[in-house]
């Protein structure tokens, strides 16, 4: 009975308000100092940090209150080294405030790949061989012999090398070909327009080297710049296979203000291999 009267006194029922009251306050001290914790509510966008550099990514990064991690890395040798090609979460994502961006970046270190035999395989069948491993024709070197235009030794940094040799990818391949016990000639083709990749292997595919390589200012990927110029220029005179033309190229933003006319790769007329 005396516990009846007491919840129902005044004292009681004062008390029992003040704690609610604090409890309410409590609970919504807390959950604003929670939200303020977590950042509900609250949304950032992912800057797309794809070709940055790793100083680059921690300057953007750091303006935007968001953190990354470097979790893998892959060869790529169109993409200056350590440079992002990949992030998670992608570019454009919302996310919170402190979020970790997971980053793969170009590595310095290219792959291996195993020289093809290419002895006894005409010129034609050779560039297209070491184009698909990622391989580059270097200097065509004469010798007498009846096989015409026909790879009878490969080369690497003047050394001869051979066949299921482990080499980085990228490498360039000397090739010493027969010259049909003859002295076989060739036309100049022209190059302007390709990339200096592309020119290699047309000048390859001609019989002849690329010789020095002039590179402006704005180039940063040789293999990728645009031939705007060479020496000697393209010509109806036959020249002895072998020989060397000098190129000058540029960025691609660069040679599309020039106006010159280009020429592409598949559109070149090349001797047919005997």
């Amino acid at each position: 009975m005396n516990i009846i009267k007491f919840l129902k006194s005044r004292i009681f029922l004062i008390s029992f308000g003040i704690f609610i009251v604090g409890m309410l306050l409590f609970l919504f001290i807390g959950l604003r100092f929670l939200n303020l914790l977590t950042h509900h509510g609250e949304a950032l966008t992912v800057p797309d940090l794809t070709g940055y550099s790793i100083e680059e990514v921690d300057e953007v990064l750091k303006s935007k209150k968001l953190r990354y991690e470097v979790i893998d890395s892959m060869y790529r040798a169109d993409v200056p080294f350590f440079t992002v090609i990949e992030q998670n979460p992608k570019p454009m994502s919302k996310v919170k405030r402190n979020r970790k961006i997971y980053l793969t970046i170009s590595s310095d270190i290219p792959p291996k790949v195993k020289v093809p035999n290419l002895i006894d395989v005409t010129l034609r069948q050779a560039v297209t061989i070491l184009k698909g491993l990622g391989l580059l024709v270097g200097d065509l070197e004469y010798v007498p012999d009846i096989a015409q235009n026909v790879v009878l030794k490969m080369k690497k940094d003047g050394r001869i090398i051979k066949p299921g040799t482990s080499i980085p990818k990228g490498s360039t391949i000397d090739l010493i070909l027969g010259d049909g016990l003859s002295s076989q000639k060739t036309y100049i083709i022209p190059l302007t327009g390709l990339t200096l990749e592309e020119a290699m292997i047309a000048l390859s595919l001609s019989y002849l080297n690329i010789g020095a390589i002039m590179a402006d200012n704005s180039v940063k990927d040789t293999l990728n710049a645009i031939v705007y110029k060479q020496y000697p220029a393209p010509s109806d005179v036959e020249i002895a296979q072998g020989e060397s033309v000098d190129v000058w190229v540029t960025h691609s933003e660069n040679f599309k203000k020039m106006n010159l006319q280009r020429v592409k790769l598949d559109s070149l007329n090349f001797y047919k291999d005997e």
